[in-house]
């Protein structure tokens, strides 16, 4: 699932291990404003496993969006 949020390309996925399970994962990327600047990234890591494909892409995306409100209210975004 891929959208953009106060700034940021976001891109929640989910990992599929061997173990059976879903592991939750998002990446977040500004672009810069500036042509010499390079864009800003954030990859989460695995975030929580689940059961299925779906419940591991709503928990990154969730997660997504709590990290860039975070990023925001910190005067970062």
């Amino acid at each position: 699932m891929r959208f953009d949020y106060k700034g940021f390309h976001i891109d929640c996925r989910s990992r599929h291990d061997q173990d059976g399970l879903y592991y939750a994962q998002a990446r977040m990327i500004r672009m810069p404003t500036t042509d010499d600047a390079h864009p800003e990234k954030h990859e989460s890591g695995d975030i929580d496993a689940f059961d299925n494909d779906g419940d591991a892409i709503a928990c990154a995306r969730a997660w997504a969006l709590d990290w860039c409100d975070e990023q925001e209210a910190a005067g970062r975004a």
